[in-house]
């Protein structure tokens, strides 16, 4: 169990958060105390009035670990991670994966607990969390364990042949599998229980698509149920909506990094000849085009944050105004992998 730095704390209902309430002002105040904490309050945290976005960005020669808050450009050096080859997120989290398979966790302390009709927004200290060793996948209060071509979770054991490339989504957590996704989702925890149940759902490649056609690692908006995915043979890309388990495959081989805005929106490609696209995720069709050399490419409600690697750089754009470049950051580092937080 890793109660302590996982994200099922900030995504209980509220119901449950309503039962929070900080020490000792419950007998000092009554009953009033309860009613006036936070929805998803979490203890030393601050609640703001909009989302505090913050990249974790991390260097892959040198390991080190930047956090830039968004809001204000303060670049914050929080450690070093062991030779970093890949990046995800929970919306809270950085999860850098090490050459080895381990798992080192960065909090960005920023955050989104959002209750439909309602969100709160948090901000807190940035921290260096724990290493989790390999096939260890952080989800819901527990440990999604990939080992041996079986995805295991209380409830679910599951074949995913060859695994790679995971999103934590409003829907779920997919796994990716030479046959498709998987999707796994937490059941309501039942009274006196300790640990949620899982169920798991295939979702699998159309008919014909070869192994070398897969899906590499997967991007999403924060909230979004579409996916992208550059296809690991530098073909072209793939989209993937979570909710009804429909893959669509753009072939373009200049394309070396997507990431899509979901719900309806583009999709955002970064080529190998220094261009970013704005493309209809259904036709393929280009909406918008700019010279832009880049990376990856991660995205929000309003804009995209472009790594430039070379020149050690951050592009924010606005996607909805032809691509716009509405500022850069300047950094210390090579920003090899990066991930958006607090959305």
């Amino acid at each position: 169990m890793l109660a302590a730095t996982l994200p099922v704390l900030l995504l209980a209902g509220c119901a449950s958060a309503d039962d929070e309430t900080a020490p000792g002002t419950e007998e000092e105040n009554g009953s009033e105390a309860a009613e006036s904490t936070p929805h998803g309050y979490v203890e030393g945290a601050e609640e703001a009035a909009e989302p505090q976005s913050r990249l974790v960005l991390a260097d892959a020669a040198t390991g080190e670990i930047r956090v830039l808050d968004l809001i204000t450009g303060e670049i914050t050096d929080v450690g070093h991670a062991q030779e970093p080859t890949g990046i995800r997120g929970d919306g809270r989290y950085g999860y850098l994966t090490a050459a080895d398979g381990s798992v080192q966790i960065v909090d960005s302390g920023a955050w989104t607990v959002d209750h439909g009709d309602h969100a709160h927004y948090y901000r807190a200290a940035i921290a260096l969390g724990e290493t989790l060793p390999a096939g260890t996948v952080p989800y819901k209060d527990t440990e999604v364990t990939v080992a041996d071509g079986t995805v295991r979770a209380p409830g679910v054991d599951e074949p995913c042949a060859a695994p790679a490339g995971t999103a934590v989504t409003r829907a779920g957590l997919v796994l990716g599998c030479a046959d498709g996704a998987l999707l796994i989702t937490a059941a309501e925890r039942e009274s006196g229980t300790e640990e949620a149940e899982f169920t798991a759902e295939r979702l699998p490649y159309p008919d014909g698509t070869a192994e070398d056609e897969r899906a590499g690692a997967f991007r999403h908006r924060a909230g979004s149920t579409t996916l992208a995915a550059t296809a690991v043979n530098g073909e072209g890309f793939w989209t993937l909506d979570v909710l009804t388990g429909q893959w669509e495959f753009t072939a373009d081989d200049s394309v070396i990094a997507v990431n899509a805005v979901g719900n309806g929106g583009v999709v955002l490609a970064l080529t190998e000849g220094g261009e970013l696209l704005s493309l209809d995720p259904d036709s393929g069709e280009e909406i918008a085009r700019t010279e832009l050399s880049g990376d990856s490419v991660e995205v929000d409600s309003s804009r995209a944050y472009v790594s430039d690697v070379a020149g050690q750089k951050v592009h924010e754009i606005d996607y909805a105004d032809d691509l716009r470049i509405a500022r850069t950051f300047d950094l210390d580092i090579a920003p090899s992998h990066m991930v958006e937080t607090g959305r």
